[in-house]
């Protein structure tokens, strides 16, 4: 019975000594207080290190009417003890026009921010997020919602801080050979964690890959909702099989490989590159000059 004893005793810690204070946060400042509101409580860690107390930062967010993050509650992580955060989220105040706040039924999105690193992670309810039962506390559902009625207390729901649900970003990855291009399309179901997409791509000219995205394609969505994205290769060369890769870029920068395409070709030749409706010298030097950087892998 000493662990029942042991949680117990920290629940009481942090609620009979100090009910609802909170230190002010820095990173996630942007939400409303309403009269409305509960309370979560759990553990917290982070996979490959360590959370600093009452420094780094939890935030609660669900989405608002357009689909997007809405921030409802945050906390400092540790502010009341050790290794355990203890997070207001508040209900949407129906006297005005615009969401914000939670409304019955709502999922609950955590996100962590690591102060001493300046990093953001968004933690995913499939992999991030487990329910522990702790005396005097209610036992929160999986995925967390925001329930109906008014200051209840919910835990323990514990976080760990990891990023290894990224590659469930991307649904779908295709290719289409058209004339003188080809078409890469893809989709994704949700975007955790994500900021942007490259795309690398080798050929039978070129084995090493090469980065043909001049600039990161930035997300459209966000890790409520996915989007559909298209980009049209023209830089390539009749006869020559094209291999792709799609690379995710994470918040904090790191590049994960998503999907990969193989063999793909234009569907004819096409050297009348200045539309001119003939082949001449100008098209023979965008020609050498195509197969030049190919070698180069530029």
């Amino acid at each position: 019975m000493m662990v029942p004893i042991r949680i117990f005793a920290i629940t009481a810690c942090i609620f009979l000594f100090q009910p609802f204070i909170y230190a002010q946060t820095t990173y996630f400042t942007d939400y409303k207080v309403t009269n409305t509101y509960h309370q979560f409580i759990g553990k917290i860690s982070l996979e490959n290190g360590s959370i600093q107390n009452n420094h780094d930062e939890l935030g609660v967010f669900v989405s608002n009417n357009e689909n997007e993050p809405l921030l409802i509650g945050a906390c400092r992580i540790g502010e009341n003890y050790s290794g355990y955060y203890l997070v207001p989220v508040f209900a949407n105040d129906s006297s005005t026009e615009i969401k914000d706040g939670a409304d019955v039924g709502d999922i609950l999105t955590f996100k962590i921010w690591d102060k001493s690193e300046n990093k953001l992670y968004v933690l995913s309810n499939t992999y991030s997020v487990s329910c522990e039962t702790a005396p005097g506390l209610e036992y929160p559902d999986l995925p967390p919602i925001f329930e109906s009625g008014f200051g209840e207390q919910f835990g323990n729901l514990n976080l760990m801080v990891r990023n290894q649900d990224l590659n469930e970003n991307v649904v779908t990855f295709n290719a289409i050979s058209q004339q003188s291009s080809i078409k890469l399309t893809w989709s994704t179901d949700c975007e955790t964690n994500l900021s942007g997409f490259l795309i690398f791509r080798n050929s039978t000219l070129s084995p090493n890959d090469i980065n043909i995205t001049a600039n990161m394609i930035h997300t459209k969505g966000n890790e409520l909702k996915g989007a559909d994205y298209c980009y049209i290769d023209n830089n390539i060369l009749s006869n020559i099989f094209y291999n792709y890769q799609l690379i995710g870029i994470d918040l904090n920068g790191q590049q994960t490989l998503f999907q990969s395409i193989k063999g793909l070709s234009v569907r004819q030749a096409h050297l009348d590159f200045n539309g001119d409706n003939k082949l001449g010298l100008p098209d023979i030097i965008v020609l050498m000059k195509r197969i030049a950087d190919e070698c180069a892998g530029l």
